[in-house]
């Protein structure tokens, strides 16, 4: 066992060993350290050159820093001379030079206290072999040039772009300027603040797209997204400006290292969004982020007094788009029906009432029904209106006598009330002349859905068959089911049979029945401008194909 009661954290020397495998070694690692070099060094601009040859590129980087002061500095992992400043602004780690290691290199370097050029490769890298120091007589700044395997034609140009795109200095590729962007250049707004700028995005929010901008190296971060309800989706990019404690993960920097500077960027997001939306005129936050939008700003508006129009929900919806958005009107109700045989019963009351505005309720209480938002439950506005759901239907016979008990699935009764209860217990009945009911296997075929349609309705078949659909068709989707038209195709038929069978009798579902069966798989087959006369029972049958104009006795 150890005796030693104190001890200190070191490197180990055999490090240096596996200096080739700290970086990936990719162009794109090799350009955003040697310009981030170039930056720190205070040079006014970066110049970049390739060579084609036959079995490599010869590239160099030259920057017009204040250049490097001691060589061995440079080769030294973890250590470098930069400046007191720079270190108190961006705590250097002294690794870049080392996403060449592996790679034949020279670097010259002319500094105010002198001069030097050395080649480093192979072993060198790793400390098993010297590396000779060599003089050198050239302008201010840094040279690093160094031999990289030839790679798809183009590829090395759209590298360099990259590392330039939103680099602060400008940089030249074999001469020519390459282009810089503003990396907030699409922002709705930009706020500066603490040493960041962050720009504010309105519904471009994307996981693939860069989020920060670290002095030109651009990494992918999930700062906040706050996304109204059903309406606009903020987003935010940041550029670092002067932030010396956000530092990234080391070697590669491609993630932010998490830390109290972190967490107080992620603060100043969500407060920038907040601000953001304050200045527009409306806006739809859930209740939770308008509360926390009032620690930032106490007179934060309410959100609008809009939600969207009522609208039955169908069985066959997989996706239901949110009807439109309207602000709310006088007498204001909501309806919060509980599945597709509910709202469809509820959206015939409401076209019964009001006809073309399906909904509203017309009468001695006139209503504007509107979809309910879980996500706003909380307003004040919001909880005053009026919440309804159905807690029951009245059948009446007779003039007024109740039918109690009738379990039958096809009810013919004299009158129908839906009775809807709100939040605070008051009812309201409505008056209709339909009302569909789930019941064992309805989800599957219409025949087991209990209809109850009153004695004056003045609904048609088509009419019918229609409301059937909508309350119970909920398609498969499973591997082996037939395709949604035919599903379809023979729901419907199954609905019109019954739709007619409740308002004309059953001779008349048989005869619709068969009309459907014949017009789906027969009535093609009839050449243009032939009549087919038919006549089938249980004794024979006689089919005759005639031309359109002879007589219907043939």
């Amino acid at each position: 066992m150890t005796t030693l009661t104190k001890l200190r954290a070191r490197v180990s020397p055999q490090a240096i060993s596996k200096v080739t495998r700290i970086f990936n070694g990719t162009l794109d690692d090799i350009f955003a350290e040697l310009f981030q070099n170039a930056r720190r060094a205070g040079a006014t601009r970066v110049a970049v050159t390739a060579e084609h040859l036959d079995d490599a590129c010869l590239i160099t980087v030259d920057d017009d820093g204040a250049g490097i002061t001691d060589p061995i500095d440079l080769v030294s992992l973890g250590q470098s001379d930069w400046s007191g400043e720079c270190r108190t602004r961006e705590d250097p780690a002294g690794m870049g030079f080392f996403s060449l290691a592996g790679l034949d290199t020279v670097v010259s370097s002319t500094s105010a206290v002198g001069s030097f050029s050395l080649g480093i490769a192979g072993d060198a890298w790793t400390g098993e072999a010297d590396i000779e120091v060599l003089p050198w007589d050239g302008p201010r700044g840094t040279t690093i040039a160094f031999h990289f395997p030839p790679g798809p034609d183009g590829k090395l140009e759209r590298t360099v772009e990259a590392a330039a795109r939103f680099f602060p200095l400008p940089v030249t590729y074999n001469g020519k300027d390459l282009a810089r962007t503003d990396f907030l250049a699409d922002a709705y707004k930009i706020i500066e603040r603490d040493g960041f700028r962050i720009g504010v995005f309105r519904d471009q929010h994307s996981p693939h797209v860069a989020t920060l901008n670290f002095h030109g190296v651009t990494l992918k971060h999930a700062f906040p997204v706050i996304k109204e309800v059903h309406h606009t989706q903020w987003s935010v990019q940041v550029e670092i400006v002067d932030a010396p404690d956000l530092v990234l993960v080391l070697p590669a920097r491609k993630e932010i290292y998490r830390n109290a500077v972190l967490d107080h960027l992620v603060e100043l997001c969500r407060r920038a969004i907040f601000s953001v939306i304050y200045a527009e005129p409306l806006h739809r936050l859930s209740f939770e982020d308008w509360l926390e939008a009032r620690s930032y700003c106490p007179d934060f508006s309410q959100a609008a007094r809009q939600l969207p129009l009522w609208w039955p929900t169908l069985a066959r919806d997989d996706y239901r788009e949110v009807p439109r958005f309207a602000d709310l009107e006088t007498g204001a109700a909501i309806y919060d029906d509980t599945d597709s045989f509910d709202a469809v019963s509820f959206g015939r009351a409401l076209r019964r009432s009001a006809g073309d505005e399906p909904h509203k309720l017309a009468g001695p209480e006139p209503l504007a029904f509107y979809e309910p938002i879980t996500n706003i439950i909380g307003y004040p506005w919001y909880d005053g209106i009026r919440c309804f759901v159905r807690t029951g239907e009245c059948f009446t016979h007779d003039g007024g006598a109740p039918a109690e008990g009738d379990e039958t699935l096809t009810l013919r009764p004299d009158a129908i009330r839906l009775e809807l209860t709100d939040q605070h217990g008051r009812r309201l009945d409505i008056e209709t002349d339909f009302v569909i009911q789930e019941s064992d296997d309805s989800w599957g075929d219409p025949d087991c859905a209990r209809i109850a349609l009153t004695q004056s309705s003045e609904l048609s078949p088509d009419d019918l068959t229609d409301l059937i659909i909508d309350a119970v068709f909920s398609p498969s989707d499973d591997s082996d089911a037939d395709s949604y038209d035919t599903q379809e195709t023979r729901f419907r038929h199954d609905a019109a049979v019954r739709a007619h069978a409740i308002l004309e009798g059953e001779d008349a579902a048989i005869i619709a029945g068969i009309r459907m069966a014949f017009a789906d798989r027969i009535a093609w087959r009839i050449p243009h401008g032939r009549t087919l006369n038919l006549t089938w029972s249980r004794g024979g049958s006689h089919l005759q194909l005639a031309d359109a104009g002879e007589g219907s006795d043939q």
